[in-house]
């Protein structure tokens, strides 16, 4: 399959990714739960059958986990668990899909940036995170996540938004979707696409500026990664974005 059809295919993808989300959030969201569903079950039917003739393959494995995200967050029984638990079990679960896609992809560790190069630039990066967070809150102006909360369970949240809105993100969508996009597609095309689908799934916001800003974000982040190799300094950033975001500004 040329280039050219791998990409018509990857665009209707990301359509068909946004209906869904604009069902979801505007519609119906069980109406969106089950066209997620449906996204997610072809994405693997896809790949199934390009597998080992077609490198795009491993791209639309990887691109499931997108509306995975989504069936998860609609459909887990979250209030079973107290709101600090929230982002650390829904994240653990989207942490053994990537680690799924990774072993079915035969991928290797610094295929999906599982490595440390140019430390210090990753560490120089991830300083970035709470400036995004300061920006990102004054587009938003989110109520505090939570109140009430002993030093603990405050320490478990931090943690549990840092690795699992952070890292986990940052594995799923640069370290895999935009992995297998730019061998695909090529890195114009891989960056756009991927930064597209990670500001689409931010609808939920209710915030054009916001998608504006994250798609921004997004391709900063994929850019920085496609450079060194490596997800650590988008990771540390994201996950620091998140806890000026929701957890200090909001107090301030």
């Amino acid at each position: 399959m040329g280039l050219r059809r791998e990409l018509s295919v990857f665009v209707l993808y990301l359509a068909f990714i946004s209906l869904a989300e604009a069902v979801t959030v505007f519609m119906d969201p069980s109406l969106g739960l089950f066209m997620h569903s449906l996204l997610f079950v072809s994405l693997l039917g896809l790949s199934a059958l390009w597998r080992g003739f077609n490198p795009a393959s491993n791209l639309f494995l990887g691109l499931s986990l997108a509306p995975l995200t989504r069936i998860l967050s609609l459909s887990f029984p979250l209030s079973y668990f107290p709101r600090y638990a929230w982002y650390l079990v829904a994240g653990a679960l989207m942490l053994l899909a990537a680690l799924a896609v990774i072993r079915a992809g035969d991928l290797k560790p610094r295929d999906a940036g599982l490595t440390l190069n140019r430390p210090w630039v990753q560490l120089a990066f991830g300083l970035t995170g709470p400036a995004f967070g300061i920006m990102e809150y004054y587009i938003l102006r989110p109520e505090p996540l939570v109140s009430g909360l002993s030093l603990a369970e405050y320490g478990l949240l931090a943690f549990s938004i840092v690795f699992f809105t952070g890292f986990v993100e940052e594995l799923v969508f640069r370290g895999i979707i935009q992995s297998g996009a730019v061998k695909a597609l090529g890195e114009r095309a891989g960056l756009l696409g991927v930064a597209l689908v990670f500001a689409v799934l931010h609808m939920g916001w209710l915030s054009m500026l916001d998608m504006v800003f994250v798609f921004i974000v997004g391709l900063l982040f994929g850019f920085i990664v496609l450079k060194t190799g490596s997800i650590v300094g988008a990771g540390i950033s994201h996950g620091l974005t998140n806890v000026v975001l929701f957890m200090v500004m909001p107090y301030t």
